[in-house]
């Protein structure tokens, strides 16, 4: 009797440390995943601009969970990490969400003039409380969109960008706008 109960026992053990291990390796499930919102004041230098928007990928479960993000090194040689990300507006008129911009597509961490000098893809495990940023953009600055749009990200945890393995932030309002037509740089 007791030797049946220390075999059970034992592969009861075994099994946890198989799961525990094989979600150490490959991440937990996605599900504790959370994307959230951040307005700064800034002066960036647009007329008529004055906050930046940063959207972050938390890790809000109890496992650690396995991202992808891209690594890169930017024009000040300083090394930096960044998740891929959509930003999108809601459209009264067909009520669905339009995608503004794809920072999550085939230009997604790749090196550009004045901003990343070197990038790559890597995964890594997000431990419980761990978050990953989309970087800062100034999003009312964008083309697509107006004063009183309502707008999200949608942060990709993943290479392929898929907006239906992303994750919305709150949605917020755009309460201001450029005041000048000259292009411009909004990431930075």
């Amino acid at each position: 009797m007791q030797r049946s109960k220390l075999i059970k026992a034992l592969t009861l053990t075994v099994v946890a440390l198989v799961v525990a291990s094989a979600a150490l390796i490959l991440g937990g499930p996605r599900q504790g995943l959370r994307a959230e919102v951040s307005v700064e004041s800034a002066d960036i230098g647009i007329p008529g601009i004055s906050k930046m928007y940063e959207a972050r990928l938390f890790n809000r479960s109890s496992w650690p969970v396995r991202v992808h993000y891209c690594a890169f090194v930017d024009d000040t040689n300083s090394p930096g990490t960044m998740v891929g990300y959509a930003v999108q507006r809601w459209d009264p008129a067909k009520h669905s969400w339009q995608t503004i911009v794809r920072a999550n597509g085939p230009d997604f961490c790749t090196p550009y003039p004045l901003g990343i000098v070197r990038a790559h893809f890597e995964s890594k495990l997000l431990w419980p409380g761990q978050s990953l940023s989309t970087g800062e953009e100034a999003t009312a600055a964008r083309d697509g969109f107006k004063i009183g749009d309502r707008a999200r990200f949608l942060v990709s945890d993943d290479l392929v960008g898929d907006p239906m393995n992303a994750i919305a932030t709150p949605e917020f309002v755009i309460d201001e706008h450029r005041s000048t037509d000259e292009p411009l740089r909004v990431r930075h």
